[in-house]
């Protein structure tokens, strides 16, 4: 097997024939005899004829159009991840902004067809714990699993003889009839996938997994901006005639809440309480793990209101408590728009926030 990868693509060329199973476009399903795995790199708004451009790209390289499997995506080749561990090398790409997680698996090994269709399944499986690892979301706030562009390649050993020592004869190799994550195989594959399209996701997005909070928000639709403009909804300014402090105006206020909401989330405890409401709103609310209760907001869950007071006392002491009442009670600007914990969390952050800077 050799790899080339150039600025446009990454092609895994076979010294003998693959066997392949996959879900790709082009040439997808199971291939008995495949010298040729494509993974092209195409633009992030592609609408084209896909069949076409692979032919054209076949055409150019010279390659065997029945012998080709072909993927595409948008995230360049330079964020590829390559990995190989013993018989298994894996060629990822992926990115959330493309909208394309592909995996290529290259097996040295002969797989029986079910064994590939194992194979196909676990790097699936791994895929998503990967963006499960990453709390990756949808518009929703459900666990973002994958896209309907993401595909897999499973290719392994096409003619399954070995050469006999002392011998002059080949001997069929044993094949490997499952290839389940119970199996030494299959978890090697799932580990390798997991952490593999992980580190394509960094390269690409720069997704970790201890990305700040706020960044958390933004991707459920929380900006900063709106958490400001929310908090200035319901400020008194001093009465005229009280001493105003210089640079007061709207702009500077702005900016100056900006900051501290900065400040107090980079806090891991108020980044934890904020991931609390998080999860207790996607995991138990939305799931209907709160029962009929849950769904209608009732008066007997106040867990919701406890992350919030907690959130602001933790920031902005006791004055903040009676102004997280004073936010919650009226729900302006995003609160509105939140759900059952995640209204009270933000509205403790913007209390404590704007006790914390204006005493």
């Amino acid at each position: 097997m050799r790899i080339e990868r150039e600025k446009g693509y990454i092609v895994v060329h076979a010294n003998e024939d693959f066997k392949v199973l996959s879900s790709a476009v082009y040439n997808g399903g199971y291939v008995r005899a495949s010298s040729t795995i494509i993974n092209l790199n195409v633009s992030d708004d592609f609408h084209g004829d896909a069949f076409a451009v692979f032919d054209s790209f076949i055409e150019e390289k010279k390659l065997e159009r029945e012998k080709v499997v072909g993927i595409m995506t948008a995230v360049p080749m330079e964020n590829a991840v390559i990995k190989k561990k013993g018989a298994i090398t894996a060629i990822i790409t992926a990115g959330i902004s493309a909208s394309t997680i592909n995996i290529i698996l290259v097996i040295e090994k002969n797989l029986s067809q079910a064994a590939m269709a194992n194979t196909l399944i676990v790097a699936t499986e791994a895929k998503t714990a990967a963006l499960f690892d990453l709390d990756m979301r949808d518009e929703q706030g459900d666990l973002f699993t994958g896209d309907s562009t993401d595909s897999v390649v499973v290719a392994c050993k096409s003619f399954p003889k070995t050469f006999v020592k002392n011998a002059s004869q080949f001997a069929e190799e044993e094949e490997e009839i499952f290839a389940g994550k119970a199996t030494k195989l299959g978890n090697a594959v799932y580990e390798e996938v997991r952490e593999g399209v992980k580190e394509a996701l960094f390269l690409y997005n720069g997704l970790t997994a201890d990305r700040p909070i706020l960044k958390r928000l933004e991707e459920r639709g929380i900006y900063l901006e709106d958490m400001v403009s929310t908090a200035l909804e319901l400020y008194v300014p001093p009465v005229e005639g009280e001493a105003v402090e210089a640079g007061a105006g709207e702009q500077e206020l702005k900016r100056r809440l900006e900051a501290t909401i900065k400040k107090e989330c980079s806090d891991v405890n108020v980044a934890l309480l904020l991931a609390a409401a998080l999860h207790s709103d996607e995991e138990e609310i939305r799931k209907g793990r709160a029962g009929k209760a849950g769904e209608e907001d009732a008066a007997c869950i106040v867990a919701d209101e406890l992350i919030g007071i907690d959130i602001a006392e933790y920031i902005g002491g006791k004055k903040a408590l009676f102004n997280f009442f004073y936010y919650d009670t009226r729900k302006p600007g995003i609160l509105s728009q939140l759900d059952v914990f995640m209204d009270d969390a933000i509205g403790g952050l913007i209390a404590g926030c704007m006790s914390k800077m204006l005493g």
